[in-house]
């Protein structure tokens, strides 16, 4: 295998996809969620198919670990050194970023430090910043990740199956808001940053990575049933969503939660499915490959900064009055135009400090990726990524 800074495996160019369809999703539902119609019953059937990409970057986290440094010998604290650096210091920098933003700079000393503390123990500053953790989590523990992978080899239908046993029941516990008592009952009613929330998924996607040639040959083969599957799950997720909210009564952010039952389902069948869709652009020759390598280089520029062009939009529609014209439209018009026009808006502004900085040394804070060290490459996947 070698080190764990110089994997054997070859780029995933599927990867690359996936990433920038997940991306979409995740810019999508809080842009979603931040409309003026967010409670209505249509953002809410809208968002418990979004809110997928969670689960479906934790299957992609995996998927990606497990292919690069799998089966051959890993020098952990390399790894660690290396992972941890491009996690830790964005997550630092954005933390103090959208404390700055949120107006807490005036705040007295002991109280911005009191608050810093807490944002950095717990990932609140901004309500994107749990992923950071988990993934420090995932890396932290990937060398038991990899070996419960390795030792069950043979029995991984188990395995998963135990797993997903694990996450339904763990679903429906968060969703009706199970209280045993003691650290079980802090874990339910705040899973979000806490790795065994997300077990399932982890283990799915290395699973995959693990039976890789056999997995992309079976999906490219069974292309229905994997589309199929996704449309299946979505529409009962929809379905269950509708059930909860009008004849079980819950809110729309209760019924559209991401921590249920359906949604293991669905997330499971939309992540197969970017998987089908990145393999499939691959078999064919990753048309606009450039492009698309450059989006998904900043995507994780851009969910650390999409918040924050969101508050920039927020203000100025309501600078403008933008904001008061859109309550008076139907729900469906306001998603309509969230999803068609600010979501691409988001996301290509969100992108551009990634791309611009990429070969400075700013982009390890603004984006997790070391810099690179030719301008002229800068260049190229900026143009590139304006061309897609």
């Amino acid at each position: 295998m070698g080190s764990a800074d110089a994997p054997a495996r070859t780029h995933l160019r599927a990867v690359d996809m996936m990433r920038v369809l997940t991306l979409a999703l995740v810019v999508s539902v809080h842009t979603v969620s931040l409309t003026a119609v967010s409670g209505t019953v249509a953002a809410g059937a809208l968002t418990i198919v979004l809110h997928t990409s969670r689960e479906v970057f934790f299957v992609l986290t995996a998927l990606v670990l497990v292919h690069g440094y799998g089966r051959g010998r890993v020098r952990w604290r390399h790894f660690w050194r290396r992972r941890y650096l491009c996690v830790a210091v964005p997550y630092l920098v954005w933390t103090v970023v959208y404390i700055v933003a949120d107006g807490h700079a005036r705040d007295p000393l002991r109280a911005l430090l009191g608050r810093l503390r807490d944002d950095l123990l717990f990932g609140g500053a901004k309500y994107q910043m749990y992923f950071l953790l988990v993934s420090m989590q995932i890396y932290l523990c990937f060398p038991v990740i990899r070996w419960l992978i390795r030792v069950t080899a043979g029995h991984h239908r188990v395995l998963l199956g135990a797993c997903a046993a694990f996450q339904l029941a763990f679903a429906l516990a968060v969703h009706r808001l199970w209280s045993p008592g003691g650290v079980i009952t802090a874990w339910v009613h705040g899973p979000n940053a806490v790795l065994p929330s997300y077990l399932l998924y982890v283990i799915a996607g290395g699973v995959a990575a693990w039976h890789l040639p056999a997995f992309t040959a079976w999906t490219l083969a069974h292309r229905r049933r994997v589309l199929g599957g996704a449309g299946a799950t979505t529409a009962a997720a929809v379905g269950v969503f509708l059930l909860q909210r009008l004849a079980l009564g819950e809110s729309t952010v209760l019924a559209s939660g991401v921590f249920q039952p359906v949604v293991v389902l669905e997330s499971l069948a939309v992540a197969w499915t970017f998987f089908l869709a990145g393999v499939t652009w691959a078999e064919r020759g990753s048309p606009a490959g450039r492009a698309v390598r450059a989006v998904s280089d900043a995507t994780f520029g851009v969910y650390l900064a999409h918040p924050l062009v969101l508050m920039g939009l927020g203000w100025a529609a309501a600078a403008t009055g933008v904001g008061a014209g859109a309550d008076r439209l139907p729900a469906g018009v306001v998603l309509l135009l969230a999803v068609a026009v600010v979501v691409p808006l988001v996301y290509a502004v969100s992108a551009l400090p990634a791309l611009l900085l990429r070969s400075t040394p700013l982009s390890l804070a603004v984006s997790g990726r070391r810099r690179l060290r030719s301008s002229a490459t800068r260049t190229r996947a900026v143009a590139d990524a304006v061309a897609a």
